[in-house]
């Protein structure tokens, strides 16, 4: 039996940040029900990250890069080159995924398709809100 295509795809970059995400990614898969692809690119790490992925992770779609093409090139390879998903969520390697936070984002976007862009709050390491993540009202200064 074939896996369902996914709603989402996540497309996670890393460079030498061997444990923040594998933690994102457990994260990833401990807190998401919605049918997901995740896509990890690694700008040539250094420090243990390619092989400590590929062995906890060998489902993932996973980009080994021979160099640091930086972040958005990394993302644009992996959207355009491999995402399948309906939805894209790029997420930060020091990111944890918290209370099934991408099944709720996707939700929003079917809620609210005429948005065509969408994103979540994020969270300080003792949970209280960042407030550059999201705004209440639509200004000329954050649009």
């Amino acid at each position: 039996m074939s896996a369902p295509e996914p709603t989402v795809s996540v497309v996670v970059v890393s460079y030498n940040t061997k444990e923040m995400t594998l933690e994102c990614l457990r994260s990833v898969c401990r807190e998401t029900s919605v049918p997901y692809q995740l896509i990890v690119v690694d700008n040539a790490s250094t420090d243990g990250s390619p092989d400590a992925i590929a062995q906890e992770f060998p489902d993932v779609d996973f980009l080994r890069e021979p160099e640091n093409f930086g972040f958005a090139l990394a993302n644009n390879k992996a959207i355009t080159e491999y995402a399948r998903g309906e939805y894209v969520l790029l997420l930060n390697p020091d990111t944890v995924v918290l209370d099934g936070a991408i099944d709720k984002v996707v939700a929003f976007a079917r809620a609210n398709p005429m948005a065509r862009i969408w994103g979540g709050r994020t969270l300080f390491g003792d949970r209280s809100l960042n407030p550059t993540s999201c705004w209440r009202r639509l200004t000329l200064w954050n649009v």
